[in-house]
């Protein structure tokens, strides 16, 4: 069972004048001054310091060069702002371009300011005005460069407004930081489907590039830095929902086999050319010669069993009656049967109570509304947070003063840029099929004991070892095994 776990390393304090790099913040400073002719495409994981790197490489290593930061979205522009302020001393000559800064205020930064920090949707709208040309800066720094790709795409396999960024800043140097360059992106030609890695893709785009990976920094100080993340799996017993999931299984199946056989006929298409995964067959469903009904009554039964296995029980018992699945089951008698209380909600209760301090993330706000009742009723200092929740940071600070056992329950909204490394326990209610988001949903407690729940004997267990694979698979400098718990 969970054990409280050692305190991470930690940086130096707000506000200090002097900055103790790391080996290996020292060995990718070096890498990138010694290839300042070329683009640099970096992954470092979380937690160990892109934000260190990029004020080393604004303030000291390049301090006359004109530098445009772009983020993800405007709550990491504050933080990154405040960051780079307050940090060391600060960086002299940085503007954040924030939506409050308009007119004359914003041609002024863009003239005056030697590092510009701002959104790329703020950033495009700028340069469609034509307030600035590429000349006035030397560089673009792009945080999160692997969000820049769709997951899925046709011709266009970057997210707007990338390809106008990318295409302006063509002469400009380049360097792009990711916590991972290592998943893979579905790009549709001409309704030929291909699979692609993204650092490949990324290399496309972003010409030239010279590539530190956390492949290159093994062996570096860098594994004195992570906390490996401790994976378990606790299985959660329930026979109505094994029952209904065998039969969604069934169905899923059925369909599936029909999908395949028209699009072989359509287009004698051999089998393997087809995507086994059920992901990327759902992904690319709209490409495919197949009526709409057929089309939706796949993507429905999927839906389906996703929330048989995510929402709070309450929630699921209208989709008892689906047209698809009622004339497969006995509605009545499991609707008489059906339980009160979500057994997943219950399995994380139980395992809150064996450890200190807990992070619970569900993609459903019923469950988290369920989860934090319990929780309350059970006297454990329990707290939210959603899309809904007004102030993140009084909700956090209460959450790290609270005395254990205590839980802080987080939508996916709620967890978006989250760092939790005072907790001891992390529990993922729920997944999706996405090897990469999954992993970042582990990393929010940066190591420690992460559990995924998974209901006993059904696709959803398999679906959950399936991802754990993969998960050790690309990321084996921070994950361990752990035992399945039943």
């Amino acid at each position: 069972m969970p054990q409280p776990r050692r305190s991470p390393s930690k940086p130096a304090s707000p506000g200090t004048s002097k900055l103790d790099l790391r080996g290996y913040q020292e060995y990718i400073l070096r890498r990138i001054k010694e290839n300042r002719d070329k683009n640099i495409l970096i992954e470092l994981d979380c937690g160990l310091g892109k934000r260190v790197l990029t004020y080393k490489l604004v303030s000291e290593l390049f301090p006359e060069t004109r530098f445009i930061l772009t983020v993800n979205s405007t709550s990491s522009l504050q933080e990154t702002a405040q960051y780079l302020e307050k940090e060391y001393g600060g960086v002299s000559g940085l503007g954040a371009m924030t939506q409050r800064v308009q007119g004359r205020q914003r041609r002024w930064m863009l003239e005056k300011s030697r590092v510009v920090l701002c959104t790329a949707r703020v950033l495009t709208n700028i340069l469609k005005r034509g307030e600035f040309t590429p000349q006035q800066f030397d560089a673009l720094v792009i945080n999160e460069v692997d969000t820049i790709l769709r997951r899925v795409g046709r011709q266009n396999v970057l997210v707007q407004p990338w390809s106008y960024l990318l295409e302006f800043f063509k002469d400009r140097w380049i360097i792009g930081m990711s916590g991972t360059l290592r998943d893979d992106h579905v790009v549709l030609d001409n309704a030929q489907l291909q699979i692609r890695e993204e650092l490949k893709t990324l290399s496309q785009f972003i010409p030239r590039a010279e590539v530190i990976s956390m492949d290159e920094l093994s062996g570096s100080d860098v594994e004195d830095y992570i906390e490996p993340t401790v994976i378990n799996v606790v299985a959660v017993q329930d026979n109505l929902i094994k029952a209904i999931s065998l039969v969604l299984d069934a169905l899923i199946k059925s369909t599936r086999d029909e999908i395949y056989q028209i699009v072989r006929e359509e287009r004698d298409i051999e089998s393997d050319a087809l995507p086994e995964s059920v992901r990327l067959l759902h992904l690319v469903l709209d490409e495919l010669p197949i009526s709409e009904e057929l089309a939706q009554r796949y993507s429905g039964l999927l839906m389906i069993r996703k929330y048989l296995y995510g929402m709070a029980v309450s929630s699921f018992r209208r989709f008892l009656h689906h047209p698809a699945l009622a004339p497969q089951i006995d509605v009545e008698r499991i609707q008489s049967e059906w339980p009160k209380v979500t057994p997943k909600a219950l399995k994380v209760c139980q395992l809150v109570n064996m450890s200190g301090k807990t992070v619970i993330i569900s993609s459903y706000l019923h469950v988290v509304s369920e989860v934090n009742r319990l929780l309350s009723r059970a006297g454990v200092q329990s707290f939210t947070l959603t899309g809904r929740t007004r102030d993140k940071q009084a909700v956090l600070a209460e959450f790290k003063a609270a005395q254990p056992p205590a839980a802080i329950i987080l939508s996916p909204v709620g967890e978006r840029d989250l760092d939790l490394p005072e907790t001891d326990l992390l529990i993922i209610c729920d997944v999706v099929n996405t090897t990469k988001t999954i992993y970042q949903k582990m990393k929010r407690s940066r190591g420690g004991q992460v559990i995924f729940l998974a209901y006993s004997e059904t696709s959803e267990e398999e679906k959950v070892n399936r991802l754990i694979d993969n998960i050790m698979q690309r990321y084996p400098w921070s994950t361990r095994l752990g035992n399945k718990e039943n």
